[in-house]
């Protein structure tokens, strides 16, 4: 039975990944109407936190230059725009010890992204409100933790438009 273990793992991987399967933060997506130039027009982040701009921007064009036949191109060029909305940023004490000291807490980030035509302005896909959190030890980076949820939350929103589409 032992040295049949190793085999029938290795036929049960090359079955899954034989059959097309992906694993969801990998899987390939399609954006509506065949769309492959886009160009980040705007990121709205009404928080105070300045370093969720340039970070929202890049992941969200690494994540999707990854998972989607895509070209980031000038406004003029672009088939379509992305308008990034951060509806909130929030950090909030998600355990507290016997004497109320803070032991751990989360990072919550809440991101709308929307697709609109470059020809009339017409949305063309919405993600809707996607939330994601990362909890931290206190006393550690809250920025890192902010960072994973922001990462998240862009991976829940390919997601969702590789499941729309």
């Amino acid at each position: 039975m032992q040295r049949i273990f190793p085999f029938l793992a290795c036929f049960a991987l090359l079955s899954v990944i034989g059959c097309g399967y992906h694993f969801t933060a990998s899987a390939p997506i399609q954006i509506p109407r065949g769309i492959t130039h886009l160009y980040i027009r705007d990121v709205n982040n009404p928080t105070v936190e300045s370093w969720i701009d340039p970070y929202l921007r890049s992941r969200f064009e690494d994540e999707f230059t990854r998972r989607a036949k895509i070209a980031w191109v000038s406004p003029e060029d672009a088939e379509a725009y992305v308008d990034l909305t951060i509806i909130s940023y929030s950090v909030d004490t998600d355990l507290a010890g016997a004497r109320d000291i803070t032991l751990t807490e989360q990072a919550t980030v809440i991101l709308e992204v929307e697709l609109r035509s470059q020809l009339d302005g017409s949305r063309i896909w919405s993600s809707g409100h996607v939330r994601a959190s990362e909890t931290f030890e206190s006393g550690t980076s809250e920025i890192v933790a902010g960072e994973r949820a922001v990462e998240d939350a862009i991976r829940r929103i390919a997601d969702s438009l590789g499941a729309d589409y």
